[in-house]
């Protein structure tokens, strides 16, 4: 399905909602009336998108920090104000967050600022490519510690809520977070599983987190009432008028910045303000039924929307902007459904690919798929490259070698002119070094560009398209 045909289906799911919201009720004849239930509803559709990133960060500390003490491994959990390591890659059972990576190892840490400041510290990974991207509670990465920025050496920082103004001790920097809640994605460069059991487990041993102020460390607690589900699905499943009580509440301690002053001043007129009691809104009959179908026609709408910051090329959507999403609302709530901790372009680019070159979607149970590199075009990285399979879902695809991801750090097998195949499909080849298992099914795939280098980040470089193995 093209970008195109994507955008016009979504455009048109939003007209169908709004008809039947605004008629099929019987239920008024005043045209007034209408006219404001229409705009309600459009201001309540606005602010579910406006809203989303912020709700499902909330909702994605809730259940990844909902245990006693850290568990460490593929699924990362720690109570909040604490770190988890990962220490083996993600796999197909993996559901925490969608289209996870398989060529580092995460630190993760949630913090709640509220209580005082916190102080990462880091090793010196002697030269190994590392990031420390934090996101603020509306996704966007306002630091980025690690090799790009701010070298390999061992380092401190403090970070503080906004408002705090105290004396920074000396040898730490200072980084100010614009809202409490914060996510601290750590990303550790990883070769190969023996390079992850030794080298980057002794970084990791290295890298913790404790509050600036002694004695302020909390336990962790574990909440029964939390579903055992994706953050995703569980936003899905809250009604409009849970999700809005929420979304008020949360701006509270975590206030939307200054460019944000329109829209907000336009959504107050529909009971969505920072502390606001949503439930206090009275809306009409008209409104109220919407208001209900609001979560199904969000889900819809978000499934869509990261695409609309996308170039599209041979097959690909090259995403740009991400990390950093000023205004562009509707962008940066697709990207908080479909790709939750995304990094600045500096750090990594994302081109993802729903289709082949010829525009058909990927089936692994119709066809066979390779993806050609010629040798001087390998994707342009200054740290690495991957292509990671995903189900439709964005989880990772069971197979039989427990392959998720191949890159440049595989021991790929090169053609006598030096260009690359990588062969994508579901049943075994002869050789697997370049194979990616593909299921028996639908697919889309990702590939991640770690520290893109200029022809990358300018536009020169694009990726070639998946072609259909022709018998």
């Amino acid at each position: 399905m093209s970008n195109k045909l994507i955008l016009i289906l979504a455009l048109a799911g939003v007209s169908a909602f709004l008809c039947s919201c605004q008629s099929g009720t019987g239920r008024s004849d005043d045209k007034h009336s209408l006219n404001s239930d229409s705009v309600t509803i459009s201001l309540l559709k606005e602010a579910y998108l406006y809203g989303y990133p912020l709700v499902v960060m909330h909702t994605s500390m809730r259940v990844m920090t909902n245990v006693e003490k850290p568990v460490s491994g593929a699924r990362l959990l720690a109570p909040v104000n604490q770190i988890a390591n990962a220490t083996t890659f993600p796999d197909d059972k993996f559901r925490d967050v969608v289209r996870a990576n398989c060529d580092t190892y995460y630190t993760m840490g949630w913090l709640n600022l509220k209580d005082g400041p916190m102080v990462l510290n880091l090793p010196d990974t002697k030269g190994r490519y590392y990031l420390f991207p934090m996101l603020d509670a509306w996704t966007n990465v306002f630091a980025s510690p690690g090799k790009r920025t701010t070298g390999t050496g061992a380092q401190q920082f403090v970070i503080a809520a906004p408002g705090w103004h105290d004396e920074v001790p000396a040898g730490m920097t200072l980084i100010q977070a614009p809202t409490d809640l914060v996510w601290v994605i750590g990303r550790v460069q990883v070769n190969s599983a023996r390079d992850g059991s030794t080298i980057v487990k002794s970084i990791q041993d290295g890298i913790s987190l404790k509050p600036l102020a002694p004695g302020t460390s909390k336990a962790g607690t574990v909440d029964p009432t939390i579903p055992a589900k994706s953050p995703n699905d569980i936003v899905a499943e809250m009604s409009g008028t849970e999700y809005f009580k929420l979304l008020n509440s949360l701006m509270v301690n975590n206030p939307p910045p200054p460019a944000d002053s329109a829209i907000l001043k336009r959504l107050k007129e529909a009971g969505i303000s920072p502390g606001a009691d949503f439930g206090a809104t009275k809306f009409s009959a008209v409104v109220t039924d919407s208001l209900q179908a609001l979560p199904m026609w969000g889900k819809k709408a978000l499934s869509s929307a990261g695409l609309t910051g996308a170039t599209p090329v041979n097959g690909w959507n090259v995403n740009k902007n991400l990390g950093s999403y000023g205004t562009n609302y509707l962008f940066r709530a697709g990207v908080a459904f479909g790709g939750l901790g995304a990094n600045l372009d500096a750090d990594a680019i994302y081109p993802a690919s729903l289709t082949d070159v010829d525009g058909d979607a990927y089936d692994g149970s119709k066809y066979k798929y390779i993806l050609h590199f010629d040798a001087d075009k390998l994707p342009p990285a200054k740290a690495f490259w991957s292509l990671t399979m995903y189900d439709g879902d964005g989880f990772m695809c069971a197979n039989p070698i427990n392959r998720f991801a191949i890159g440049d750090r595989d021991n790929l097998e090169k053609n006598k002119d030096g260009s690359v195949d990588i062969l994508i499909q579901h049943d075994k080849p002869k050789s697997t070094r370049n194979w990616l298992p593909a299921p028996d099914g639908p697919f889309n795939l990702l590939m991640r560009i770690y520290w893109p280098d200029e022809r990358m980040t300018s536009g020169q470089w694009s990726p070639p398209g998946v072609a259909k193995v022709k018998n």
